[in-house]
């Protein structure tokens, strides 16, 4: 899963009468992590905050993006 901030959106976002209308994506840091959000109908890229093709990427193909990152992640 998503760590706390970003689970907690995506489980207000999948409880929202219209979910099932819409495609979620979320960006992980494994392939263990993508596999436990797939029974929810999430979409998965891996990879990380640093990889900017690959944000630009996923960006570019959605409608909203939401940037949901713990501040300690930069000092890891």
């Amino acid at each position: 899963m998503p760590g706390y901030l970003g689970g907690s959106v995506l489980a207000r976002l999948l409880e929202h009468p219209t979910a099932s209308s819409y495609e979620i994506t979320a960006l992980v840091r494994s392939e263990d992590k993508a596999k436990k959000l797939a029974p929810f109908g999430v979409k998965t890229a891996i990879g990380t905050i640093q990889d900017l093709e690959l944000l630009e990427k996923l960006a570019s193909e959605a409608h909203i993006v939401f940037s949901i990152v713990s501040y300690g992640y930069f000092f890891l």
